[in-house]
């Protein structure tokens, strides 16, 4: 990696300032165009006819009303368009059910009618006889030797990351133990002179965003499939669309140009495929959009937990032993999950300390609920959240303070984490040492029902592949063109920003703007806390690539000296810059008015990692609750976060994204819980799904450390998913400092605290 992008510094102060964002004026003024807002002559709109058995095979179908209904362009089951599925890695989910239902509200009919409430009716009329089957709700259960098999036949399913791995049960979507230290952990465990063992548990929640999935496909006469989504990631559903289809994809162009929201729900499509099946059978463009109740019930919440957790401790406070066995309640479908990469390569709880035996065990499982998919921060959020509260109940145990418990035991430079790898620069106790001072932890009493919670978490800094299109246009300006849907993250702004650092030329002069999949190198979309880190990146190699090749043609256009020109500070200059020169703009007019100039960057995390380990953000919080011992409602009063950066590109974006990852996480602690009983969603709508508002908003205090150097471009890290994990632990450790009882089921809800108080009476 250059030094240009390994410094770390800034030393211009050119990221100083704050900006609107690029998008800010689009949005503000109902310009921005979301995929409800596609209109399309001849379009028409799809509803589909849902299970209501969580389990059940599929005797008949009758479509013969919808199909006489006026208004009516196509109606289809799954037999018409045969087992066919999709998914992210391992492809199990139906475009329509296929024999069987394995959920209730999942798609067995869809229909393309003229209006939404005609295909209403027409979905409505379908009669589907079912023959119902055996059904499992519980992780545990599912893998017991009596549980029904939710399928039976899997070899057929297709596994984009290569040949799929043994798996210990036929209803596991995916395993994997990982281990390190002694090869006998039970060996390691007999030498402590403490074991503590805890379980905890971790309820489905919905990502939360305001714009449910939705999609508009249209085929146009010349056979080409256009795609109009609310996903994040346009170039893994474009080819999602072509192993369904069997069209190449080349022959499909993704639109997701900005989306309402994401928090991770939206890197699957779940309507796309079966509408591309019904504009193909009606001949027009079909639109479908999931009402608030649909995303609530069928789309892809957060998967459900169960963790146990064991672990040996010396007797001055050192953890020398740690196993954990976690049980993902992850739904009838693997498709919205990964099924490779951290969930199941070992999130620990124990991520941000030194244990020098560990044996992690994770299973992700079928059952007969609501398929998971991905929720900010995949798998750590639930696994944050036992750590912190095992450690803390350890740290309780051996009569400990919390805080020198976690210092002692934090990684350091050259130790092995959790998950036993290496951290570059790891800044644990940085984080911890900066909260003790800034908390005045530990100096005064609190008032009676009052308690304090720590905890201290670490996220990996995200990699990938991304590529960006640079362009002179023809008045002289510069175009970056991007293949990353804005879901909110501001990272066109930021990309703006970069460019102006590395061309040396005012931001206003760089335009950055999205392409489709057509138009735009490929980019893996926003999530894993990536964009920054990749994109930032791309756009460094095509910034730089770009000023070069200017610096060529000012040559020749000017009729300067070769291999002389520079562009610094909104110029070209000769030399050193005391001879001749001339404002960018004039020049890169004169440039414009001959042959198009472009450049690609790209940019690959894979060829630059460090010997050291992977990157990653550190952070602590102190969280202090009142807790009404009549009714258990939880009060945030105060909260401090300390948090580990590198350069920030945009000072009023970094904050926002810790800021509203703590309100995230405060969601996650407190309220958000998507109830099922029996298989079925319960709670279908934002009054019964509480989401936190202002009101709920406890004051927060952010100290940032210095910036340390950082994968990203001049050495930014992460920000989007650094802090949100850690706040439902230090939740539930404020509420066991406050009452003296624990509550191991996030979220901790008032409920929770009272019953566990009136059991502890």
């Amino acid at each position: 990696m250059s030094e240009m992008n390994r410094t770390g510094l800034d030393p211009d102060g050119i990221f100083d300032d704050p900006e609107y964002r690029v998008e800010g004026a689009l949005k503000v003024t109902g310009g921005a165009r979301y995929t409800a807002d596609v209109r399309l002559p001849g379009m028409l709109h799809a509803k589909f006819t849902k299970s209501p058995l969580p389990h059940a095979h599929i005797v008949s179908i009758d479509i013969t009303a919808a199909r006489k209904l006026p208004g009516v362009h196509a109606v289809l089951t799954g037999q018409d368009i045969g087992p066919r599925r999709f998914g992210k890695v391992l492809y199990d989910w139906p475009v329509l059910a296929y024999e069987r239902v394995r959920f209730i509200g999942e798609h067995v009919a869809a229909v393309a009618a003229e209006t939404p409430e005609i295909a209403e009716e027409a979905a409505a009329s379908i009669v589907v006889e079912y023959d119902e089957l055996p059904a499992v709700f519980d992780s545990e259960e599912a893998l017991g030797p009596n549980a029904p098999i939710l399928h039976p036949d899997p070899s057929d399913y297709y596994y984009s990351a290569g040949k799929r791995p043994p798996i210990p049960h036929p209803n596991v979507q995916g395993y994997k133990l990982v281990e390190h230290g002694e090869g006998d952990i039970q060996r390691a465990f007999a030498q402590a002179d403490h074991i503590f063992e805890d379980v905890y548990w971790g309820a489905r929640q919905h990502q939360g965003y305001i714009e449910p999935h939705g999609c508009v496909v249209w085929i146009d006469e010349t056979g080409m499939v256009h795609v109009y989504s609310t996903n994040k990631s346009p170039y893994s559903l474009q080819q999602a669309m072509a192993r369904v289809t069997g069209i190449p994809a080349e022959r499909i162009v993704v639109d997701c140009m900005f989306i309402g929201g994401d928090f991770g729900g939206k890197g699957l499509s779940i309507d796309d495929f079966a509408c591309y099946y019904l504009a193909q059978a009606a001949g027009r463009p079909v639109k479908s959009i999931m009402t608030y109740a649909e995303e609530l019930g069928a789309a892809n919440p957060r998967h459900g937990a169960k963790i146990y957790m064991r672990s040996g401790v010396s007797a001055d406070g050192r953890l020398l032993a740690h196993e954990c066995r976690t049980y993902y309640h992850d739904g009838a479908y693997a498709a919205g999950r990964p099924l490779v990469g951290p969930i199941l390569d070992g999130w620990s709880g124990l991520e941000p300390y030194k244990v020098p035996n560990v044996r992690l065990e994770t299973y992700v499982v079928y059952t007969n609920t609501v398929p998971g998919g991905q929720m900010r921060a995949p798998g750590a959020m639930y696994t944050a959240f036992a750590g912190e509260c095992h450690v803390d109940h350890i740290a309780e145990r051996l009569g400990m303070d919390p805080l020198e418990f976690r210092i002692k035991n934090a990684v350091r430079p050259g130790d092995a984490g959790g998950t036993g790898e290496l951290t570059r620069n790891p800044r644990a106790v940085e984080v911890l040492e900066t909260l003790r001072r800034e908390t005045k932890w530990g100096q005064e009493p609190l008032p009676t029902r009052r308690g304090r919670g720590i905890v201290l978490r670490n996220r990996d800094v995200g990699g990938g592949v991304a590529g960006i299109l640079m362009r002179l246009t023809s008045d002289g300006q510069i175009e970056a063109i991007s293949g990353a849907p804005d879901q909110g993250g501001g990272s066109a702004t930021a990309v703006r920003r970069i460019a102006s650092a590395v061309l040396s030329i005012p931001r206003e002069r760089i335009t950055v703007r999205y392409g489709t999949t057509a138009k735009a190198p490929p980019n893996p979309g926003p999530g894993g806390s990536r964009l920054t880190h990749v994109l930032g990146q791309a756009a460094i190699a095509g910034s730089t690539a770009m000023k070069e090749r200017l610096e060529e043609l000012a040559a020749e256009v000017m009729g300067w000296p070769a291999g002389d020109v520079h562009l610094e500070n909104d110029r070209f200059a000769v030399g050193d810059g005391t001879g001749e020169s001339a404002p960018f703009d004039d020049v890169a007019r004169r440039i414009a008015s001959g042959a198009p100039v472009e450049v690609e960057g790209e940019y690959d995390s894979a060829e630059h990692r460090s010997p050291e380990g992977p990157d990653a953000n550190f952070c602590a919080y102190m969280v202090e609750v009142d807790v009404d011992p009549e009714t258990g409602v939880v009060k945030p009063t105060e909260v401090v976060l300390v948090v580990d950066v590198g350069t920030v590109i945009n000072p009023i974006a970094h904050m926002g994204q810790l800021e509203g990852g703590f309100i995230f996480g405060l969601g996650n602690a407190l309220m958000e819980e998507v109830v099922i009983e029996e298989g079925r969603v319960t709670t279908l709508n934002l009054g019964e799904y509480k989401l936190p508002t202002q009101m709920d908003v406890p004051p927060l205090r952010t100290i940032l450390l210095p910036p340390s150097d950082g994968p990203g471009p001049f050495g930014a890290k992460a920000a989007g998913e650094t802090v949100n994990n850690a706040v439902a632990a230090a939740v539930a450790n404020a509420v066991a400092n406050a009452t003296g009882v624990r509550v191991n089921e996030c979220p901790v809800t008032a409920e929770r605290v009272l019953a566990a108080m009136r059991k502890a009476r």
